[in-house]
């Protein structure tokens, strides 16, 4: 019954992207400025408040990982920390404590709201921020990571595998990945149709955002030493973006 609801929900969008929103869909598709000040905006106002409550398990168990794979860290020694796709900041509340921070999106918008978002968490000592692509991280040095944090950003990147290359290269040898993201369905599952089907329109609306990425296939096939990968089914999340991955990767 729930496929049926999502697929009519899907065909409306379509048929209203196609007719009434079709100026405002070509707006979004041909004008990058107007594209990312209308994502930022919507997801740190709409977004954010609806699906923050039913992500904070999800990011507060990715941290907990990391911890694990941190237990014989000396807390005296700061942790060399870079955030990719910061955004706004959502993940700060679960830092370790001494942790350096280096932030990296690519959406400038964001500044503002993270820099406010920054000021409630003194244990991060706050380094910079690069305006980058993922794909592209040549202001951070080889070698200088001792973690990479990763949450729902590999959806919206242009190479998956030539993020994860920058990844390996700026983390320390042993250094961490850490992620957590929103996957495809299986492909057998009227689910992932459902995923394809509305895939244009969500990477249209939602800045580049594909639903339908098989992400742990792509993670674990990247030349880590070691990946440790979890999968989730949160039933408080949208059809189109409930299957989740959150796991830890390792130089």
């Amino acid at each position: 019954m729930e496929v049926i609801v999502y697929g009519a929900l899907s065909t409306l969008w379509w048929m209203s992207s196609l007719s009434i929103l079709l100026p405002f869909m070509l707006l979004l598709k041909f004008n990058k400025r107007f594209r990312d000040k209308w994502f930022s905006w919507v997801f740190m106002n709409c977004l954010k408040p609806f699906f923050n409550p039913k992500l904070t398990p999800l990011r507060r168990h990715a941290f907990d990982i990391l911890k694990q794979h941190l237990s014989d860290r000396k807390k005296n020694v700061p942790l060399e920390i870079l955030e990719i796709g910061i955004g706004g900041g959502a993940n700060l509340q679960f830092y370790p404590e001494n942790s350096n921070l280096t932030a990296l999106d690519m959406n400038e918008n964001f500044e503002s709201y993270f820099k406010e978002n920054q000021k409630q968490y003194p244990q991060i000592t706050y380094k910079k921020t690069v305006t980058a692509m993922a794909e592209n991280m040549d202001e951070i040095e080889d070698a200088s990571m001792d973690v990479v944090v990763c949450t729902f950003v590999l959806c919206s990147v242009q190479n998956v595998q030539a993020v994860l290359n920058q990844v390996r290269r700026v983390l320390k040898p042993g250094g961490k990945f850490l992620f957590l993201e929103h996957v495809a369905y299986p492909q057998t599952q009227w689910s992932f149709t459902i995923q394809r089907f509305v895939a244009p329109l969500w990477h249209l609306y939602f800045d580049g955002c594909f639903p339908d990425r098989d992400l742990a296939a792509e993670i674990k096939k990247n030349g880590f030493s070691d990946v440790v990968c979890e999968s989730k089914f949160p039933n408080s999340l949208l059809l189109f973006i409930r299957p989740q991955i959150v796991g830890i990767a390792s130089k």
